[in-house]
């Protein structure tokens, strides 16, 4: 699933699409995006062999973490992002690649409709801070997920994080976080563990950086045992949600 280093230049020299992620197309040559999918893959410990293994990655863009999952022996890859493959050139990169993973041009909130399974390994990369439903992203995170999420995130510790005891978020009503009119809420770390928890995922690892002031958050979670946290002290209900003027189907 690497390409030769003529081949990997060439994709690579490509325009006709957005570069998004930063990522080993082969030859020791990356993909010119600005986000290393390598180090997340570090930062989160993910196994190197991932044999039998089936993985949602929500978010894909390029599809980088797509393909390395399939690098690493997973049996099933589903890749799914908002806009459609084309945009971030995943149709491209799946056939210089004879990649056999799927796609799926699909939103986190009508997701567990759609697929109706479970995976293995759920990756949630570079999404939750884009969302105005954030909370409703991880319950329906956990409905995917029978074994571990990967959730890396926007965190607003460098705003907000003046008493670590206390789960803040900060709104962004425009484009107020890096001049960016999609993003929408930055938990702080503490935040994000405990919105985690709420919905019935056990954080087993967090990391955040850089150090002094944290500006992103990673968290490792497994399903917690039983009904999730939040229906033992809401009244709520789990909620479906459909979203207005979608298609979807795995291609």
């Amino acid at each position: 699933m690497y390409l030769s280093r003529i081949d990997a230049e060439l994709l690579a020299a490509r325009e006709d699409f957005v570069w998004h992620q930063r990522f080993e197309l082969g030859g020791e040559v990356f993909a010119p995006g600005v986000n290393s999918i390598p180090s997340l893959w570090e930062i989160a410990g993910i196994p190197n062999d991932l044999t039998g293994k089936t993985v949602l990655d929500i978010g894909t863009t390029n599809g980088a973490s797509a393909f390395m999952a399939e690098r690493r022996g997973a049996e099933r890859v589903v890749a799914v992002d908002i806009l459609d493959q084309d945009h971030f050139g995943f149709r491209t990169l799946k056939e210089a690649f004879g990649s056999k993973a799927e796609f799926l041009q699909a939103s986190i909130y009508e997701l567990p409709q759609i697929l109706r399974e479970q995976f293995d390994i759920v990756l949630f990369w570079g999404v939750l801070y884009h969302l105005r439903h954030p909370i409703l992203a991880l319950d329906n995170l956990r409905s995917l997920t029978r074994g571990t999420v990967y959730i890396e995130t926007a965190v607003a510790d460098h705003e907000l994080a003046t008493d670590a005891s206390r789960a803040l978020v900060r709104y962004y009503r425009l484009d107020e976080l890096g001049n960016d009119a999609s993003n929408w809420f930055a938990p702080t770390t503490r935040c994000l563990v405990d919105w985690c928890r709420s919905s019935g995922l056990t954080p087993v690892k967090v990391d955040s950086w850089p150090t002094e002031a944290p500006t992103r958050a990673h968290v490792v979670a497994q399903v917690t045992e039983g009904n999730p946290e939040y229906l033992g002290v809401s009244y709520e209900h789990p909620l479906r949600a459909s979203v207005e003027g979608t298609s979807s189907t795995l291609t």
